[in-house]
This record gives C-alpha cells, sequence and structure tokens, in this order.
C-alpha cells in the first residue's frame, strides 16, 4: 500500500511542470474568515433540500454574501434521471463554466477524449437570478456522469507505471488529474478564470456561488432534492472581493467535500507539506489545503 501511495504521488509530479502557473502560497492573513457558519446532517431516510436550506437561514448572519455552498451524497437516481447502478458507479462531474463559451473547448479537451460520458446536461437552474436575491449571476453549471475511456486509462497506468494497483483506484487517480489539470488550466492560469471543477465523486453533488448558502439551494433548485447527506457553508471573509464562487466551500479531494469554520495557523507549512508531494492548491483558501490533504491521508 505504501509503495502503491508513492507511485500515486511520483505521477504528479509533471502536473505543475506542464503550466506556466506556479506554487505560491497565500500571503499569512491573506483571509481572516473567523465567522463562517456551518452545517451538516446525515440520515437513514433521504431529506430534502429544503430543510437544509431553513437551517441555513438561521445562520444567515454567519456569513457575509460573498460565497455560500452545499453539498449532497446519497442522492435519489430517478432525480437526476439516471438509473442506481450509473449514480453509484460513473463519477458525477460538474463543471462551473464562468464563461459559458469555455463549454465547448473544456468539453474537447477535458471530457469527451478522455471520458466515456452516459450522460450530460445544465444544472436546472432559475430564470432571474436576482429572484433569488443574488447580486452576482451564479454560473452556468453542466452534469456529467462519466468514467474514464479504456483506451485513455491503459494509456495512463502504462505512463505512471500503475500497474500494481487495482484498476478502481488508478481510474480513481485518473479522474483526479484530468479534473486538475482542467482548473490549473482555465481556472488558475493567467488568461482568467474561465471554469472550475465543482465535484468529482461518486453519488457526490456540491453546488456554491457568490451569495449565501440558501441562495444556493434556491438559485439551482435544490428545495425537492433527496440525500441522506448534507452540509452547507456560510462564508465571511473579512478581506477582498469575491466576485467568482471558486473561493466559496465546498472544497473536494476526490469522494470527499469538506467545510471550515476558522483560520488554519499552520496553512504555510501544510502548503509545504503538499508541495513536497506534488499537490499544488490552486484556489488559494486555507479549506482547500485541508482537504488535500484529507484526500492524501485516506486515498
Amino acid at each position: 500500500m505504501a509503495e502503491a501511495a508513492k507511485q500515486i504521488i511520483e505521477s504528479r509530479g509533471k502536473l505543475q511542470s506542464q503550466s506556466q502557473v506556479q506554487f505560491k502560497p497565500s500571503p499569512i492573513n491573506q483571509e481572516e474568515e473567523g465567522g463562517c457558519g456551518v452545517i451538516g446532517l446525515a440520515c437513514s431516510i433521504p431529506v430534502k433540500g429544503k430543510y437544509i436550506e431553513r437551517a441555513l437561514l438561521q445562520m444567515h448572519n454567519r456569513g457575509n454574501g460573498r460565497g455560500g455552498g452545499v453539498a449532497a451524497m446519497g442522492l435519489n437516481p430517478s432525480q437526476l434521471g439516471v438509473s442506481k447502478e450509473l449514480l453509484e458507479n460513473d463519477y458525477l462531474i460538474q463543471i462551473a463554466y464562468l464563461d459559458p463559451d469555455s463549454r465547448s473547448n473544456i468539453e474537447k479537451e477535458f471530457i469527451y477524449c478522455n471520458l466515456h460520458v452516459d450522460r450530460a446536461g445544465d444544472v436546472p437552474s432559475l430564470a432571474d437570478y436576482k429572484s433569488a436575491g443574488l447580486e452576482v449571476k451564479p454560473p452556468l453549471v453542466w452534469r456529467y456522469f462519466c468514467r474514464a475511456k479504456s483506451e485513455a486509462l491503459d494509456r495512463f497506468i502504462e505512463e505512471n507505471r500503475f500497474e500494481g494497483l487495482s484498476r478502481e483506484k488508478a481510474e480513481d487517480e485518473f479522474i483526479y488529474q484530468n479534473s486538475f489539470k482542467l482548473n490549473k488550466k482555465y481556472y488558475a492560469s493567467t488568461d482568467g478564470k474561465k471554469a472550475f471543477v465543482l465535484c468529482h465523486g461518486k453519488n457526490l453533488l456540491i453546488l456554491k456561488i457568490v451569495g449565501y448558502a440558501e441562495q444556493a439551494i434556491k438559485y439551482y433548485k435544490l428545495e425537492e432534492i433527496e440525500a441522506h447527506i448534507w452540509i452547507g457553508h456560510q462564508r465571511y471573509p473579512t478581506k477582498g472581493k469575491l466576485w467568482h464562487p471558486g473561493g466559496a466551500h465546498p472544497f473536494i479531494g476526490l469522494n470527499i467535500a469538506l467545510v471550515h469554520n476558522g483560520d488554519f495557523a499552520n496553512y504555510y507549512s501544510i502548503c509545504e507539506h503538499l508541495k513536497q508531494r506534488n499537490i499544488y492548491p490552486l484556489f488559494l483558501t486555507d479549506t482547500e489545503v485541508s482537504a488535500l490533504l484529507f484526500d492524501l491521508y485516506t486515498r
């Protein structure tokens, strides 16, 4: 198992060298978010989004409208238009298109060339974002139920000498690295923030906006969506103006979603720890590195 982990870490070494984007940890105290609100629930029966929406409303004062988001796991496949088998076995990839015109290029470069797509479509949303009380229009989000193409995964395994890994674990890393490359080129590059991956796990859905978490539920019509697990986050950054949802919570590893309240006193040292293992944060918030660290330790 230790050898497999070493191989995965080594395989990520080339990810950073493939772009002009370089590792630059945020200055200490770049953002001080001590007032954020977090909530979570898990239930043996499915719970509709409108119930966590009510709880998030009670934490409205724990955010300042600069970022809010939710994650749901253990979803109802019929509500997403897929079978139970497909929901459990496919990667549920959601991409936030900050620039809708970038979708065709991204799909050509990162989706349809690498992934077998069983189902794709835009995530339902309100026609008028202002009716949800929002000042900034949320991104167009597209949802893809995917598996890695056999030939692409075979090539990935051979290039990274992953023959000792199970095919499932190799596919997990293939999806992870594909998302990293997408985020690096279309979010963290000098060309501007055009798109980023919201989630790419199995049976896991994430949506986030510039606004409050309950507004994310309302805008993306999640009130009737059922899930066994929900988490939500009201962001309260005290510096800077957030104009895109990439800095909002939850943050992802692979099959995880993480929200956080407070500051990481050891943010820089964690960044250095990740850098030594070929893992580079792209969104410049302390919560992202905690999700990356958790993913490192669990996967």
